[in-house]
C-alpha cells in the first residue's frame, strides 16, 4: 500500500494506492477508521465468513470531503494525481486487480486499454453538479 500525501499540507492525505496484499497477509484497512469510506482488502483464502449481517450506524460528521474508490477489474487505467490546489502529484497506471482511494485530492483518467474495466465507489448520491472540473 502507498499513501500519497498533498505537498502543500504535507500531512493531509490525498490518495492510496494497493496494488497487491502480501499473502502473509490476511485483511489490509487501507482506509483510517475516520475516513467516511471505508475499504480493506482481504484475503480469503482458506477463510470461512459465518453468516452475519452490519449493525446500523449513526453518523454525525457534517460536511466531509468526497472519498472515492477504483478497482480495476481489467486491462490498465493511465490516471493523473493532484493536490488540493489543482497541481499536478504524478502519473500513474492502474491494472487489474490494483485499488485507488482519493481522500481529498483530484484525479483524471487519460488513457485506457481496451479492455478496461473498473469499479467505481463513493458517497451518494451521485450529482453532476457536484464535480469541479480543472
Amino acid at each position: 500500500m502507498e499513501k500519497i500525501f498533498s505537498k502543500i499540507q504535507k500531512t493531509k492525505l490525498l490518495h492510496i494506492i494497493s496494488k497487491k496484499l502480501p499473502e502473509d497477509i490476511k485483511r489490509q484497512d487501507l482506509t483510517d477508521n475516520e475516513k467516511p469510506l471505508q475499504v480493506s482488502r482481504i484475503n480469503l483464502k482458506n477463510t470461512i465468513i459465518k453468516p452475519h449481517s452490519n449493525n446500523s450506524k449513526s453518523l454525525n460528521l457534517g460536511l466531509v470531503e468526497q472519498n472515492e474508490c477504483w478497482i480495476v477489474l481489467n486491462g490498465k487505467i493511465d490516471i493523473t494525481l493532484f493536490d488540493t490546489d489543482k497541481t499536478k502529484i504524478d502519473n500513474r497506471t492502474l491494472h487489474k486487480s490494483e485499488i485507488l482511494i482519493t481522500c481529498g485530492g483530484g484525479h483524471s483518467i487519460n488513457n485506457t486499454s481496451e479492455d478496461a474495466e473498473m469499479i467505481e465507489v463513493k458517497l451518494g448520491p451521485f450529482e453532476n453538479n457536484n464535480l469541479t472540473y480543472y
